[in-house]
């Protein structure tokens, strides 16, 4: 028997499915043989590694036919579990093969609602793996099963053990075309509003997905201007027979010769961006049309136990829309307080924090400025959590993870100096002197809060401008140096020889410029450095103040290398005299460090510029 597994292994791994046909006619006993570490079949492997589907078939046919007269053998070789307790069919499903899925099926129908270690089936895993044609006949053969069988009543084929359904992963893997289908496949066992063992529900997947909406995707300038132009239409059902055909329309896109400035590889991935955004965006509304998570009627339906099941289900995990809060879904707050107004009164558990307070707490302010304009926003906004904290003391926290934008200590500092501000200019004079449970006001807490960002911030910004300050100082020793270094010497009187010549001009203005900038960028690197250096000076001096001498210590570079290619120019031989070609190589220091400081100047200036605080933009599956 070791010399037939043998000989199985080497076909296997060769990938000589003819043998392994031929290995499994005449030696039927190693069919359900286990050759790998994870105790996986050769049909196991042959499935996983791609082979060619009519191989896989021919593979099922030789187990179903060698076994002709012991119809329960060829079903014990199908049924063959990995350590993982993944049959074949398992692995067809994974894959998205519904030939072979449909071969297995043929010999072995039960096999289509068979858990795995996980309580994965076959239909789950095709659905968590995006496999849409495999999961509709994998759902059909299901459904056929469910009308003649109540085992299927009892342990739902689209559920896993921990409770996860297949509409809760095709979410969260972003495949919204078919959980667009699964929602109306499944409608009438209201798979929208179940909830795993953890009390997530569908639409808190969506809600901690912010790049499923187009609040929660950073985009630049350049790419908001595109993703106007992208026409998106949204998904359309076409047909559903019995809950078992269900076909969706494709998108309709703008062409790419339409538009001209839109590259085809920018193109696409602004493209797939918008057709996520409307996509995700009809999946919002169909879960809050079947959401029951604030119809309180349901629970009267309910036995005295399952209530207080459910109760302690809600006061333990949050509800969707504090979630999207939490995760700067404004689309989802929106629509959740459209349908639902009720929703407004959500906390969190246990600090029960309403929607502002956790907007405040977790930098959205996207949310927090949707929501100025709500009729409740007064009351709302002069609520405490369970420790007394306000609104103001919800801003004076230090937030550990900051937006995207945000780089180094000094930026860290000045976006909480200038979140604190906005939020303090938004809401009741009141607040600012309001104490906690601790006794602590708003000021106090931002004060301890941030010495230790106060610290590093200051310590870079003495490290930085002290640095820039000798550089400058050592620009304005070479250009006033380079004043009195006259090129071509000077006449009797004192004249230069070549006055006139438009290269000489050159060199001395960019001399004179050289000069004034270098002693401009020193004296405001002297100002940063000796300044007083509190959060309060963040919000805009002391950026501004940087951005100014960085600004004039790069006019100052750039000037001090045209005059030195000014002055070596009367050096160079006449032959080569007219060619700029030599002087490329000044660009190289110019452009290392442009690179590396242009976008810290951007960012502090554009951050020191805006009137409102950016939004911190947040990663995908966020933990609930």
């Amino acid at each position: 028997m070791e010399e037939r597994r043998q000989e199985l292994c080497k076909a296997v791994l060769a990938q000589k499915w003819d043998e392994v046909a031929e290995l499994y006619r005449s030696h039927p006993q190693i069919q359900d043989m286990k050759i790998t570490k994870s105790e996986d079949t050769a049909l196991h492997v042959a499935i996983s590694l791609g082979a060619p589907e009519d191989r896989v078939v021919n593979l099922v046919h030789e187990i179903e036919h060698t076994h002709v007269n012991s119809l329960q053998v060829a079903i014990k070789n199908l049924e063959a579990t990995n350590d993982q307790q993944d049959t074949p069919l398992h692995y067809a499903a994974t894959r998205g093969c519904p030939s072979i899925c449909k071969r297995i099926l043929q010999v072995h129908e039960t096999l289509a609602s068979k858990p795995n270690k996980l309580g994965e089936t076959p239909l789950f895993l095709a659905a968590l793996n995006g496999r849409k044609r495999t999961f509709l006949y994998l759902h059909s053969v299901c459904r056929k099963m469910q009308n003649t069988s109540t085992e299927l009543l009892r342990r739902p084929s689209w559920k896993r053990a921990n409770g996860d359904t297949i509409l809760h992963c095709t979410i969260q893997r972003h495949y919204f075309d078919l959980a667009l289908e699964i929602i109306h496949l499944y409608q009438d066992q209201n798979i929208a509003s179940v909830r795993n063992n953890a009390g997530v529900t569908p639409l808190h997947v969506l809600a901690s997905i912010p790049s499923a909406f187009e609040s929660g995707t950073p985009m630049s300038l350049w790419d908001k201007l595109r993703y106007r132009y992208i026409r998106v239409e949204k998904l359309r059902i076409e047909a559903n027979v019995e809950g078992h055909v269900l076909e969706v329309g494709n998108s309709v896109w703008l062409k790419a010769d339409d538009d001209p400035t839109i590259g085809h590889h920018s193109q696409g991935l602004i493209r797939r961006m918008k057709e996520k955004h409307v996509w995700s965006g009809q999946i919002m509304e169909e879960l809050l049309q079947r959401t029951c998570e604030y119809d309180y009627s349901q629970d009267e339906s309910l036995g005295e136990q399952n209530q207080q099941g459910a109760a302690l289900e809600k006061d333990r995990k949050w509800t969707a829309l504090l979630v999207a809060t939490k995760n700067g879904v404004t689309e989802e707050v929106k629509r959740i307080l459209e349908v639902y107004a009720v929703a407004i009164y959500d906390k969190t558990e246990p600090n029960k924090r309403n929607i502002i307070l956790l907007a405040v707490r977790k930098r959205q302010t996207h949310v927090f400025k949707s929501l100025m304009n709500h009729p409740l926003w007064h009351s709302l906004v002069e609520a405490v959590d369970i420790n007394g904290n306000n609104v103001l003391h919800m801003a004076s926290f230090l937030l550990h993870h900051m937006p995207r934008q945000i780089h180094g200590p000094v930026m860290q500092m000045q976006y909480e100096a200038l979140w604190f501000k906005y939020v303090k200019e938004n809401t009741p004079a009141h607040l600012r002197s309001q104490e906690n449970k601790d006794r602590d006001t708003p000021d106090k807490i931002f004060a301890e809060e941030h010495k230790d960002l106060l610290k590093e911030s200051n310590e870079w910004i003495k490290d930085t401008s002290g640095s820039y300050a000798i550089v400058a100082a050592l620009i304005v020793s070479v250009t006033y140096a380079a004043s009195n270094t006259v090129p071509g010497g000077t006449d009797d009187n004192g004249r230069p020889h070549l006055r006139g010549h438009l290269t000489f001009d050159i060199f001395v203005f960019s001399v004179l410029v050289s000069f004034c900038s270098s002693m401009t960028s020193l004296a405001a690197f002297v100002a940063v450095f000796s300044s007083r250096k509190q959060p309060v000076d963040y919000l805009r001096s002391l950026p501004l103040k940087l951005c100014f001498g960085l600004t004039t210590f790069y006019l100052s570079v750039v000037s001090m290398l045209v005059s030195f290619c000014a002055a070596h120019f009367f050096e160079l031989d006449h032959r080569i005299k007219h060619k700029i070609s030599p002087y490329a190589l000044v660009l190289i220091p110019l452009c290392l460090y442009t690179y590396e400081q242009i976008p810290l100047y951007w960012n502090l200036l554009s951050t020191t510029l805006s009137k409102e605080p950016r939004p911190r933009y947040v990663g995908d599956n966020v933990t609930m």
